[in-house]
């Protein structure tokens, strides 16, 4: 199965640490299709971790997060990284490092800052730039407990957190749903003016029903629909670039859509990861 780390093109400003120890978990039923709509607030701390690793089976082929993984994937993105893929040329692996920088100033990846500032400020996909030591550095760092938590954190800053956000506008309570807000953020930019991002498809899917689980949509219902128009833009996206890769990306969304069909609102364990994927994660874990 051909790996789908595939992301807009971006510049990170982070924001505050994401706490999620005020969130209420949902008690979402089992029941498939639309009926199985969960009523409840969503996306307790218990569901991160399950998060964090549905994201490891879709940037990664693992089930739990793989901190020390760098490549270059010939996507546009230079290198490739970590957790989340975080990305040299797109600027969230700066904001990574400068956090890093931040806690432990003498770390092994200091001395890449600068030419990590120029790649995302030019958006170069630029690997050479880096050096040679720079993937043997990057496996080293991952060594260390303080970055692997921070790859969460500026995870969490910076695509779960509009997530979430999005998910109280739109009303959408289940775990699953807010999975589906996660992932799309993560992968297609979390931000308003991405053309093919999580805000556009919201709104869309909104403009198509006629509204949102928050003024009286079924969630199931319209989860599906988001799932529709999400695949429409990953298929004929107006981000530049990803015409090739998108599309070979719809898998993501398929495997939560079957999520949705199996009643799978909650995201409790075991949960199996379907569509091309089948991983089954039975220990939710960062």
């Amino acid at each position: 199965m051909e790996l789908t780390r595939i992301r807009r093109t971006m510049l990170v400003v982070l924001g505050a640490v994401l706490t999620v120890g005020g969130c209420t978990s949902g008690t979402a039923g089992k029941a498939g299709g639309t009926a199985g709509a969960p009523t409840t607030p969503a996306a307790g701390p218990a569901a991160v971790p399950m998060m964090d690793d549905i994201t490891a089976v879709f940037e990664n082929s693992a089930t739990v997060p793989q901190y020390a993984y760098i490549t270059d994937l010939h996507d546009g993105c230079g290198y490739t990284a970590g957790w989340i893929g975080f990305c040299s040329q797109s600027g969230d692996m700066l904001a990574l490092v400068k956090s890093y920088n931040a806690a432990a100033p003498h770390n092994v990846l200091a001395k890449y800052t600068t030419v990590l500032q120029r790649l995302a400020d030019s958006g170069s996909d630029d690997t050479g730039a880096l050096g040679e030591a720079f993937v043997r550095d990057w496996k080293k760092a991952a060594l260390d407990p303080a970055f692997r938590r921070l790859q969460i954190q500026v995870g969490h800053d910076t695509y779960l957190t509009p997530a979430m956000k999005l998910s109280a506008q739109e009303g959408v309570k289940s775990e699953l749903g807010l999975e589906n807000l996660f992932d799309t953020a993560l992968m297609m930019g979390p931000a308003p003016d991405d053309c093919d991002g999580m805000v556009k498809i919201a709104h869309e899917t909104d403009k198509t029903l006629g509204g949102n689980p928050a003024s009286g949509v079924n969630e199931a219902k319209w989860l599906a629909r988001y799932n529709t128009v999400r695949q429409k833009h990953m298929k004929h996206p107006c981000t530049p670039g990803r015409e090739s890769d998108w599309p070979q990306a719809v898998d993501r969304s398929q495997a939560l859509g079957e999520l949705a069909d199996r009643g799978e609102w909650d995201l409790k364990a075991p949960l199996t990861v379907g569509a091309d994927f089948k991983m089954t994660i039975s220990s939710p874990q960062d």
